[in-house]
């Protein structure tokens, strides 16, 4: 596949909402695997959205139309209420696309109880047909295996660690890197943890003796990809400029090494919470980045809808009916600004394909609106006779000209 010129290897920002937990959390036990949180929601609904038309897409080319799935930091599989986990819903969809995609999943998990339990979920995929395998220990200690058993397939890999997770080298050199040269469709989404850079950046500034000091901030060396974020921390005015700094210097790094270009998503436990962590995914095509925003928008809407408390005696209104008007306003005004971008554009090309300017197209609303919105817009613009494109078809692939 094509990669993406400079411009979009510097990456695409993109703010949504979501949870995340500690180390402690990979215990089958721990709280966080009791329930689904509401939060959890749009992490797992991004990958319900968006890894099936990939391997639908990279797939349909691939020798036996074959694509490769690694999650490098799995979990249980399940939650203990048995709720879907992200290898379980993954799992879901290998078992819906397989009569014409054969999606292969790779799970690792350090922890040995939430390893037996993965194993379990895996044997019962197995035996129903699907290509799966559990591997106990570290992520990079089985980077090679799964790479190797990858090879001449297209590979997503979800890396979803509770702290710092691979390092900047085996990201860029072993995974993408290994796979550059065959022109192999790869992409990653991880999780790039916030809390770790507020706690780890803290020791830059702390007059607290701490004898783990040293070897801390070289962990976070590795995964940044150099000790380049301690100016940006030390830099900063306060912890949350310090984390988008060092987040979107860190996704512009991997981009720039790997030609690909990225979303950075912010994930919460709550709207007005602190974010937890960001969720950043690389693609080196663009029509990767594109259904990824397609992905996110509609997970940005499941996420909001969970959070929407439900119905109680005492409330005056239904929380439900209140959620539908905001959508609806979400909707409206999405549509305005895509439509002042649009004439912005047809302003100084005179005439340009869509999805040739995905960042200036959804400029304000990128990650929160989607192609219907856009289709909504060119349609609106058509019928006041200052486009001759109607909307229809591909949006990706509409040409948005003045009226002659």
């Amino acid at each position: 596949m094509e990669e993406l010129d400079e411009a979009m290897s510097d990456g695409a920002v993109l703010d949504l909402s979501g949870e995340t937990a500690g180390e402690h959390a990979t215990e089958a036990g721990s709280p966080f695997f009791v329930s689904k949180k509401a939060a959890a929601v749009l992490k797992h609904a991004i990958l319900k959205q968006y890894v099936v038309p990939f391997a639908s897409k990279v797939g349909k080319y691939a020798p036996d139309s074959r694509v490769v799935y690694l999650d490098g930091y799995a979990g249980p599989g399940r939650y203990d209420d048995g709720t879907p986990g992200s290898p379980a819903l993954i799992l879901d969809s290998a078992a819906a696309i397989s009569d014409f995609r054969k999606l292969e999943c790779y799970f690792v998990e350090r922890n040995r109880k939430n390893y037996q339990s993965l194993s379990t979920l895996v044997a019962e995929a197995r035996q129903q047909g699907l290509a799966a395998q559990a591997l106990q220990g570290r992520a990079e200690r089985h980077l090679d295996h799964v790479l190797g058993a990858a090879d001449g397939s297209p590979l997503f890999a979800f890396l979803d660690p509770f702290g710092l997770g691979i390092t900047f080298d085996a990201l860029t050199q072993r995974i993408f890197g290994s796979r550059r040269a065959g022109g192999q469709p790869t992409e990653v989404l991880l999780n790039f943890n916030a809390n770790a850079v507020r706690r780890i950046g803290g020791l830059l500034t702390s007059k607290k003796d701490n004898p783990h000091r040293p070897a801390t901030l070289k962990a976070l060396d590795a995964a940044c990809g150099g000790d380049w974020w301690q100016e940006e921390f030390l830099d900063s005015a306060n912890n949350p400029e310090a984390v988008d700094r060092i987040t979107d210097g860190f996704a512009k790094r991997v981009g720039r090494a790997v030609g690909a270009g990225s979303w950075t998503i912010e994930v919460r436990n709550r709207a007005d919470l602190q974010v937890a962590y960001h969720l950043v995914h690389f693609s080196r095509h663009k029509d990767g980045l594109w259904l990824f925003g397609e992905a996110a928008s509609l997970a940005q809407v499941e996420w909001r809808r969970a959070c929407v408390p439900p119905p109680s005696d005492g409330m005056l209104f239904n929380p439900a009916d209140a959620f539908e008007q905001e959508e609806e306003a979400r909707r409206l005004k999405w549509i305005k600004r895509i439509r002042v971008n649009l004439e912005g554009l047809l302003q100084k090309y005179g005439s340009f394909i869509v999805g040739d300017h995905q960042a200036e197209v959804m400029a304000g609303v990128l990650g929160e609106a989607r192609e219907r919105h856009v289709r909504a817009a060119i349609k609106d613009l058509f019928k006041e006779g200052k486009t001759s494109c109607n909307g229809v078809g591909d949006v990706r692939k509409l040409r948005v000209a003045i009226t002659s």
